[in-house]
């Protein structure tokens, strides 16, 4: 189907699909990044937080966490399954929707 001929609807749920896409492959990107730079500061004899201390920057600012659930009906409300939950969320469950169901 070509873009002109989707609804509004369907147009806000790709793009939302494609943002969702978009975070897990830059969340992957920087897992792989993360872990080449952990592998070169070992093969010098360094800890990651070692190097870090020395720049002043912390490891667990460098990763943002990867969406693991999507609300049902906009699916730019995401959540990584982690820390408190947000409201859509227990309100789906409230609703009957099963954790399943949401998730991405």
């Amino acid at each position: 189907m070509k873009l002109e001929e989707m609804s509004r609807e369907a147009l806000i749920d790709l793009r939302a699909q494609i943002d969702i896409q978009l975070e897990k492959r830059e969340a992957q990107r920087k897992t792989d990044a993360l872990k080449a730079i952990e592998e070169a500061a070992e093969k010098y004899g360094f800890s990651l937080e070692e190097l870090a201390s020395v720049t002043g920057k912390k490891r667990g600012g460098l990763m943002k966490g990867v969406p693991k659930y999507a609300h049902p009906e906009d699916k730019t409300k995401t959540w990584t399954g982690k820390g408190r939950k947000p409201k859509w969320f227990d309100e789906a469950l409230a609703a009957g929707i099963t954790p399943d169901a949401m998730e991405i």
